[in-house]
């Protein structure tokens, strides 16, 4: 059975302003008798940063040889907007696809359940909960080929892999309501803008994470009485679960221009403190509730809302178990739609041990540029380590591609840790992006304690941790703390094999693209990104470039 996964609009200009924001992180994953091959996001091979259009260009890369014809599947998830409404109630999207692939059946799934298939077939926990939170759904509930109009923002439930149960409950929402993530988002945007003159014309720009960096710079008096908070009157007591509500609305959160005019008089930086705080706020008040009753277990979270380290880092003690994957956001309802139809498939699923990396590999690349081929990979990795070590900037380009938005050692930029004006030199000299963005951590797992308070695993960059060493000033944000990226040699052995030429085996750790770019995919972008940004090495497989 061979299972086609697909999140995009299909033959339109996803780029209108006024749609853009809710079709982005187009993308694709094929799946072949319940074992996964191949994920991929439009805008690594189209160029095109949250690329929300058709996504041509995956579907040729997720099926390599295999013909069109030979798909089974087509599982979609439609955006949220009128348009895919209509083009999945008058049987257009069914015509679409069919015409593409003339011999698969045409399934539909909703945005959410998307979400919810992702973080639970991707995690090692048998049974347990679930939780999505982002911030507009697909506008369709029903699993079963239905279009019901409904808004989803969050959906809860649970899971027994072993006895293949799956059930899950939509908490009530309305148009425009209960959205923890649309209102970071348009609050995160106005001030991103604002901070930036960023000029682009729709709110969608990846403000959110931009702006959970400037937060550590402000603050804000937060017991005073606000105007309109995320937190007034929330959560509402004595929520009953059914099939399909979960209780009342919890708070029209639609009151964007009332908070931003009362923040006009702050600076931009308290401004992103008061967000920040508040969205943390809510988050763990909401979850301490559910917790009680509903999220129990071993617990799955997904959904954009879970790309907020900070938030992710105050909720984790809630939990025994908490598995959060790289690909929370958008990035990740084409893998959701494939293992989902797997599994309504009743194949037997099959996920790679690092499911940071999803992409395709590109071991037999040879460039067609001035390099040096190093026969012992081990010795390769000697000379790296002291370019580092003399403060040399390396981009690292091995084995599969990251899945989700960040860098998680197959396609990065490296650069130690020591020196905290490094900080600066990359983001001023290599990503060409503002001063508070700050960098995350690559760090052996067995070692993490010796830099880190908290000393846990953490691999797939969801999570902060709390510094406690004076030798990593360039990756210690302003807060006293880091993202960090946990390896070890089952799930990133080269990467391993690099830090242990270090004494201190932690690095620097950067996406490898330029500011505003979405990440590179393939060699070929690699040293296009190499040659462009003032980076001083470039390591594919066993080949060292030089600028």
């Amino acid at each position: 059975m061979k299972i086609l996964g697909i999140n995009s609009a299909l033959e339109w200009d996803a780029w209108d302003a006024k749609n853009f924001a809710r079709v982005h992180d187009s993308g694709c994953t094929l799946f072949v008798d319940g074992k996964h091959v191949r994920s991929i996001n439009e805008d690594r091979l189209s160029r095109v940063k949250y690329d929300g259009t058709f996504p041509y260009k995956g579907i040729e890369y997720c099926l390599g040889d295999i013909p069109k014809e030979d798909i089974d599947i087509v599982c979609y998830s439609p955006s949220c907007i009128k348009y895919c409404h209509e083009q999945t109630s008058s049987g257009q999207a069914s015509d679409f696809f069919r015409n593409i692939f003339p011999n698969a059946q045409v399934w539909y799934v909703s945005h959410h359940l998307c979400h919810a298939a992702s973080t639970v077939f991707s995690s090692p926990f048998n049974s347990g909960s679930f939780l999505t939170l982002d911030g507009m759904g697909s506008g369709i509930w029903d699993f079963a080929d239905s279009s019901v109009k409904l808004n989803e923002n969050n959906s809860i439930g649970y899971f027994d892999k072993n006895k293949r149960i799956f059930q899950t409950f939509r908490l009530k929402s309305g148009p425009g309501e209960n959205s923890f993530g649309d209102y970071y988002l348009e609050l995160a945007s106005a001030i991103y803008n604002k901070k930036t003159n960023f000029k682009y014309a729709d709110r969608y720009s990846g403000a959110e994470g931009k702006i959970m960096g400037l937060s550590a710079y402000g603050s804000f008096d937060l017991d005073i009485d606000l105007p309109y908070t995320i937190s007034k009157d929330f959560p509402q007591k004595g929520m009953k679960i059914d099939q399909y509500e979960f209780g009342e609305p919890i708070v029209n959160f639609y009151e964007y221009d009332n908070v931003i005019n009362f923040l006009k008089g702050y600076k931009l930086e308290d401004q992103s403190y008061y967000l920040q705080k508040h969205f943390e706020n809510a988050m763990f008040r909401w979850m301490t509730l559910l917790r009680e009753d509903y999220l129990t277990g071993d617990v799955c979270l997904a959904g954009g809302c879970f790309l907020n380290i900070c938030a992710n880092t105050l909720l984790r003690p809630l939990f025994d178990n908490i598995h959060i994957p790289p690909f929370t956001d958008d990035s990740g309802i084409a893998f959701g739609a494939a293992v989902w139809a797997s599994y309504k498939s009743k194949e037997r699923i099959e996920i790679p041990n690092n499911i940071a990396l999803l992409g395709k590999s590109y071991d037999d690349y040879v460039p067609d540029e001035e390099c040096e081929y190093f026969e012992d990979f081990d010795v390769l990795c000697d000379l790296v380590a002291k370019y580092i070590d003399d403060d040399k900037i390396v981009a690292w380009f091995q084995g599969r591609s990251e899945s989700g938005p960040r860098a998680l050692g197959s396609r990065s930029i490296l650069m130690s840790p020591k020196k905290k004006e490094n900080k600066d030199i990359m983001n001023a000299r290599v990503k060409h992006r503002e001063y508070w963005r700050p960098f995350a951590g690559v760090v052996l797992s067995d070692r993490v304690g010796d830099y880190f308070k908290e000393g846990v695993d953490t691999p797939y960059m969801v999570f902060s941790q709390t510094v406690k060493s004076d030798k990593i000033p360039a990756i210690t944000h302003e807060d006293n703390t880091c993202r960090i990226q946990t390896v070890n040699d089952k799930l990133n052995p080269r990467l391993c094999q690099l830090l242990r030429k270090f004494e201190d085996p932690i690095l620097l750790n950067t996406s490898l693209n330029d500011n505003g770019e979405p990440i590179v995919e393939t060699p070929e972008d690699a040293i296009i990104a190499f040659r462009n940004m003032d980076i001083d090495f470039l390591v594919i497989g066993n080949y060292l470039l030089w600028n």
